[in-house]
């Protein structure tokens, strides 16, 4: 009987194995600041003369068993491209379009010529919430959830210090070493310490941390991560889980250390000390590639183990002139040598070994991509995603040539020769590729087929092709409402590549939109994801003024009033309220808003949404109909309380609507242990109560809100389901308590 139970347990351990090692384990190699060229591995159609300098054996091994994808590109700046590595979204749309490191801090170097649109400086966020950052669900997370254990080992830089996600715990992974909110190392030597060995404020943001175990030894740091990685990998194996290993390098990130294991072979080619340096750094990063290839063979899991090879930028060329040649110029640049990457991908079993694909792909496809490869199909995020698998290339398949692809960078890097660094947006589609410049507005046209070093610019040559590609890039732009530089003489958006004008305006009331009953209520259950919370432009609704509240409003939108506040402000509305897609959105006014405040300044007021403060006031009430939404955005002030901004409610002289949504929109700008929740009442009688435990003064802009949050209650006949952003969170059933 003994012997019976322990076999009917080796076999659920067997079983419990088998299921696990259906979905393979996923190691995701990235390189800091590799060029395309930087290997002795070719990704063009000739070897070049830097194929002959560098040696990177465990990439020629890599490729023999897989596929190089000689048209992978990224962002030309690495923030920007691991936030849509992990997230999916381009760059236009996360708007973390510079490099980011401290709270609340842009990183763009001043110019003359141009101030430059707020940007996601505080990067990515896992959670609603902060300003200027991108909330997402991370790639990590939904690989957690679908059974994988989820590592990093390296470089992070994925959100600025004292945010979330500095940490990227925070973001999903279940192990971290390494990894914070800088983007370089304090240095590549332990006998530094990976820079901890520098005075105590620079080292508290530039050194590696969890290495200390290294410091004061001659172990270098590409050695050291890939040491830990190999031991986190020990981890997961115990674990019986299949596994997802991002490692992370900072190599061959600037500036340069000597890797004394190769160093002195580049000294003995004839190469100057700095790109002896550069060299060793390849050749110790390629080193850490095998050496993870020869762990998944020595544990027996290489037959279910996907290696990914990819850089996150172009080459850094500062002081490195050509250096990414045939490719002109490097990182910080939208040429090819600033965004085509090196990229190899080797599935057991499934790449075709030794093959090459030149279908075109982008870091935001890596998302997709992962995902399918871990068998994770039916997930949900806040963000859209902008990427497409690219498994069917990993199969061998030809993908579509023809896609556009979109690289945004409307900052300025800092570091500028020729045109790195400078703000610039480019599409590329086909063999053809449009650069437009801000500075200059100027635009560049090339033929990366005939004229891959992009030397030739055929704009003059080609009009109609220059002007159909700058429709097709501001069309994008315009879409993801993407950030752009500002001219300093006149204080306005410098215009999109097709020449028209940024529109960041509200329309004058002679615009005036017309409510549009949108049909059927939404019928979300918890854990669905909302449909409509992407994307913002601002209508009037309606004119508001003290003789007419009736003028324009809504059909089906009905206002009421306590009689004390008969004697309505004049507001200009274009601040307040639009239409769009049918639907009403309104928010509040403050006094500086109004033109003829009437109530002194403890009155915070918008037609048919709010109450004030005073002592003894009514509230203003709203009427529903059947199958409306409404949205409504607000803002804390220093003198009403949280619980008084907003209060919308039904009672039993107004019934339940059958069908209907309310949207709560709150400025993200708040105090610790502030909430939104709804109070939801008895049978036929609803409130959504906006509360928290203190007021806090906003200086968001009421034009701006492509930064708040969203909370929102959709209610049905039986029910209401709320949620916030995009994510529905609970649901309640009329009458219960």
């Amino acid at each position: 009987m003994k012997n019976s139970i322990l076999s009917i347990a080796a076999m659920a351990l067997l079983s419990g194995n088998a299921i696990a090692q259906q979905k393979p384990n996923i190691i995701l190699f990235l390189v800091d600041d590799m060029g395309w060229q930087d290997t002795s591995l070719p990704f063009w159609n000739d070897t070049t003369e830097l194929n002959h300098i560098y040696e990177t054996p465990n990439m020629e091994r890599l490729a023999k068993k897989g596929v190089r994808f000689t048209h992978a590109y990224a962002c030309p700046i690495s923030s920007p491209s691991r936030v849509s590595l992990f997230t999916g979204a381009n760059a236009a749309r996360h708007k973390v379009t510079n490099w980011t490191l401290k709270k609340d801090t842009p990183t763009d170097r001043k110019n003359e010529m141009l101030d430059f649109e707020a940007w996601n400086y505080n990067g990515l966020c896992p959670e609603p919430g902060l300003e200027h950052s991108f909330y997402a669900k991370c790639l990590p997370q939904l690989l957690r959830e679908n059974g994988y254990t989820t590592m990093m080992v390296g470089k992070a830089h994925f959100g600025s210090i004292d945010t979330p996600a500095a940490n990227p715990l925070a973001i999903g992974f279940d192990y971290n070493i390494a990894g914070h909110a800088a983007g370089a190392m304090g240095s590549y030597l332990g006998e530094e310490g990976y820079g901890a060995s520098g005075k105590p404020e620079w080292a508290a943001i530039w050194a590696v941390p969890d290495l200390e175990k290294y410091h004061g030894t001659d172990t270098f740091l590409t050695e050291a991560l890939t040491l830990e990685a190999k031991g986190l990998m020990d981890k997961a194996l115990d674990q019986s889980k299949p596994f997802f290993l991002y490692m992370s390098h900072y190599a061959v990130h600037a500036p340069f250390g000597t890797d004394k294991r190769f160093y002195q072979k580049y000294m003995d080619k004839g190469l100057p000390h700095k790109e002896a340096q550069y060299a060793a750094l390849v050749e110790g990063m390629d080193k850490s590639l095998g050496d993870l290839m020869d762990y998944v063979d020595r544990k027996g899991i290489a037959d279910h183990t996907v290696i990914i090879f990819m850089s996150d930028n172009g080459g850094y060329t500062i002081g490195r002139a050509d250096k990414n040649a045939p490719l002109s110029e490097g990182k910080g640049s939208l040429k090819e040598g600033g965004i085509r990457e090196p990229m190899i991908v080797y599935y057991p079993n499934v790449t075709p070994p030794s093959t090459m694909n030149d279908t075109p792909v982008i870091i935001e496809d890596f998302f997709p991509t992962l995902l399918e490869i871990a068998g994770v199909h039916d997930y949900q995020t806040p963000q859209q995603i902008d990427g497409q698998s690219f498994m069917a290339q990993v199969k061998g398949q030809t993908g579509e040539k023809e896609r556009a692809l979109f690289f945004h960078y409307p900052n300025n890097w800092g570091e500028r020769i020729q045109t790195i660094g400078a703000p610039q947006s480019a599409v590329v589609k086909g063999d053809w590729k449009l650069i437009h410049y801000y500075e200059t507005g100027s635009s560049c046209l090339y033929n990366l087929n005939d004229d891959i070093s992009e030397q030739h610019d055929l704009s003059a040559c080609y009009p109609d092709k220059v002007k159909e590609l700058a429709k097709v890039l501001s069309d994008y732009l315009r879409a993801q409402h993407a950030t752009m530089p500002i001219l300093k003489t006149t204080g306005k958006f410098v215009p999109y590549p097709d020449g028209e004008d940024v529109e960041r305006v509200l329309p004058k009331d002679d615009e005036t939109l017309v409510y549009d009953n949108p049909g059927d209520a939404l019928h979300l259950k918890k854990g669905d994801m909302h449909p409509k919370m992407k994307g913002w432009s601002f209508y009037t609704a309606h004119e508001f003024n003290d003789k007419d509240t009736k003028k324009g409003l809504p059909l089906g939108f009905v206002e009421h009033r306590g009689l004390h506040m008969s004697r309505t402000a004049k507001v200009d509305n274009r601040k307040c309220s639009k239409v769009e897609d049918g639907v009403l959105r309104i928010w509040s006014v403050e006094e500086k808003d109004s033109i003829d405040n009437r109530f002194g300044k403890k009155v915070k007021y918008s037609h048919g949404c709010y109450r004030t403060s005073l002592p003894g006031s009514k509230e203003f009430w709203c009427n529903f109909t059947e199958n409306m939404r409404i949205e409504i955005r607000f803002k804390r002030t220093p003198y009403v309380g949280f619980n008084d901004a907003l209060w919308f409610m039904g009672n039993n002289n107004r019934p339940w609507p059958k069908n209907g949504e309310i949207d709560l929109l709150e400025n993200p700008k708040k105090t610790l242990n502030d909430c939104a929740h709804f109070t939801l009442h008895s049978e036929n009688h609803y409130a959504g109560v906006v509360g928290g435990g203190g007021s806090v003064t906003s200086s968001i802009n009421l034009a701006d809100m492509s930064q708040w949050n969203i909370y929102w209650l959709e209610w049905y006949p039986d029910r209401i389901v709320g949620g916030v952003n995009g994510q529905a969170y609970f649901e309640h059933n009329k009458g219960a308590d």
